[in-house]
């Protein structure tokens, strides 16, 4: 009976493990658009193409939900197939969250051709310091509006507007969330390789494994 149970363990630890390479594959794969950018264009070039580079990244938007979705289903322990969970996660509300992510990507192109316009055509370093906040505001709402996408239903400008006033109120689930990406870029620079394999999937359970008492009080008001 006990080599039973440590088979169990070990069944069960593989079929986790599974469960996050699965979500982290269709997660790449439904990014193709960014994969072909750097393949034929190349990270060096994002600045020279932002525009580009930005309109890749908006399939991005439902992709990382359906990862938030899939492991907040994990956390939860009501998970089912890995296929079945993402594919409920990035086609519920698929057009609302590519809006959104269309929107956000907006806000950054705008935030970052105003810090390049103040910062070298004419030189005003108030409004500098002004758009270098939007648009870190911008980038570090992220996981903030692709939580709550993927769990409630709510407009797209009530869902910004909570994910701003979450990220401005609870300051160290931010710099949590800003922790998280710092560990998978770490990881990566490690072992490229295999953090690849994981990364996308690993950052959406760490986020919603570390806001899981936010959502719960959002849920109880």
């Amino acid at each position: 009976m006990e080599e039973l149970f440590n088979i169990e363990r070990v069944l069960g630890f593989c079929e986790k493990i599974c469960y996050f390479f699965t979500v982290n594959l269709l997660f790449i794969l439904s990014n193709t658009p960014v994969l072909l950018f750097l393949l034929f264009v190349g990270a060096g070039k994002i600045r020279e193409c932002l525009p580009l580079f930005l309109l890749c990244l908006v399939p991005a938007a439902p992709a990382l939900s359906a990862v938030m979705y899939a492991m907040n289903r994990l956390i939860r322990g009501t998970e089912g197939r890995a296929l079945r969970d993402y594919k409920r996660g990035y086609c519920t509300d698929f057009l609302q969250k590519a809006l959104l992510g269309a929107g956000q990507l907006l806000a950054i192109l705008i935030c970052w051709t105003n810090i390049e316009f103040f910062s070298i055509q004419i030189r005003i370093f108030p409004l500098v310091i002004l758009f270098v906040l939007l648009f870190a505001a911008a980038v570090l709402v992220t996981p903030n509006l692709y939580m709550l996408a993927s769990r409630y239903k709510m407009g797209n400008l009530e869902i910004v507007r909570t994910a701003v006033t979450l990220m401005i109120a609870k300051p160290v689930f931010t710099l949590g969330n800003i922790v998280a990406l710092l560990l998978i870029l770490a990881a990566f620079e490690i072992s490229a390789g295999t953090t690849v394999l994981f990364m996308g999937s690993v950052y959406g359970f760490l986020v919603m494994f570390m806001n899981q008492s936010v959502m719960k009080k959002l849920e109880e008001r």
